[in-house]
């Protein structure tokens, strides 16, 4: 392969049969959780990673993300609950195979829906799909965005 090949991320990860960094993180976390879960309850490590917040620092508006709930929606991509999650990493074998799927599972679905939304804007750019157009409603002018027809809606108003 050059540097001037036009392919997908998910292509080259593919052909060098990796997964993506975001499933390594994805399995890296879990494997520390359930490292986490295994341990006394009475250790700070873990009074730190499952406790709650009286107060958070963040931005007004913007949600209190926790690494509780990250943790439960990677959870929920391999159709795990959360509160079975420390019974299932008491058995470390059990963890890894749970752990591995999750993350294929997660990654063949990522893949899949990267290559639809792909295959959507090719259809879409594609010059021989037909396009909807947008008509100005004081000239004959066509536009093939509807933030284009809006812009120009609005100079023909003013000028008409």
């Amino acid at each position: 392969m050059r540097w001037t090949d036009y392919e997908t991320n998910e292509f080259l990860l593919e052909q060098a049969g990796i997964t993506s960094i975001e499933v390594m993180l994805i399995r890296t976390q879990l494997h520390w959780t359930g490292h986490m879960s295994r341990m006394e309850d009475h250790r700070l490590l873990k009074i730190v990673l499952y406790g709650e917040l009286s107060t958070s620092c963040h931005k007004e508006g913007d949600p209190k993300r926790r690494y509780k709930d990250s943790l439960k929606q990677y959870l929920s991509l391999g159709h795990i609950d959360y509160h079975q999650w420390s019974t299932l990493a008491s058995d470390g074998e059990t963890q890894r195979h749970t752990i591995y799927s999750t993350a294929s599972s997660f990654e063949n679905a990522h893949r899949i829906s990267l290559d639809e939304k792909r295959q959507c804007r090719k259809i879409y750019l594609s010059p021989l799909s037909p396009r909807e157009t947008f008509s100005c409603v004081f000239c004959t002018r066509t536009c093939l965005f509807h933030i284009g027809i809006f812009s120009h809606q609005h100079a023909c108003s003013k000028s008409g």
